[in-house]
């Protein structure tokens, strides 16, 4: 929680660098309490994000193995992506998202967090959900270039897999922070579906 007391910077001016429909950028002048200027610091603008833990209803986690140009390899993530103006609520998006690229429909959904992903150059929060009991029984609706492939895989499968030090394999860092949401979301949770994960 913030100190109210804790004095913010002081906004001089903001323009944009770069301004499209992917990315945006935003050079702005500040001054520190202490009265130090400090001009450019550049900020991102990206939308918010919606990232969900998936066990269908046979308790099989289910992710997406998604070709990603920035590392240039598939890498292992949730469900996730950007949320919408059309959506109504974070969890609207989530459930969307859901549908287009994994056709899962049905169970239940938990919001499990929120966390900001780079506070420091970014303006944005992640959402993390946990969803369960649902079936991946609709068509995928990806969009055009899109790329990625469904992972189904048993509970203790997953752990095995998230807990090993390959470092050939490397995740997502905010897919990370919310499959550990997800994790400790079962852990105390008293669903009598997610108390068999017998999560410790």
């Amino acid at each position: 929680m913030a100190d109210p007391d804790l004095k913010k910077w002081t906004t001089n001016s903001s323009k944009y660098v770069l301004n499209d429909r992917w990315f945006k950028l935003r050079a702005d002048s500040y001054t520190t309490p202490d009265g130090h200027v400090i001009d450019p610091y550049y900020i991102l603008e990206f939308p918010d994000w919606a990232n969900c833990f998936v066990i269908d209803d046979n308790m099989d986690v289910i992710m997406v193995n998604h070709y990603r140009p920035g590392a240039d390899t598939y890498i292992p993530e949730l469900v996730s992506g950007e949320l919408e103006a059309k959506d109504g609520s974070p969890e609207d998006g989530m459930k969307r998202e859901l549908q287009e690229e994994i056709g899962y429909v049905g169970g239940k959904i938990f919001q499990t967090g929120v966390s900001y992903p780079n506070p420091g150059r970014q303006d944005n929060k992640v959402f993390s959900f946990i969803a369960f009991g649902g079936s991946c029984s609709q068509k995928q609706q990806l969009e055009a270039g899109e790329d990625l492939q469904i992972m189904k895989m048993p509970f203790r499968d997953f752990m095995a897999m998230i807990e090993q030090k390959d470092l050939d394999v490397i995740y997502q860092s905010m897919h990370l922070a919310s499959i550990f949401l997800a994790l400790n979301f079962i852990k105390n949770s008293d669903l009598p579906e997610l108390q068999k994960l017998n999560v410790q």
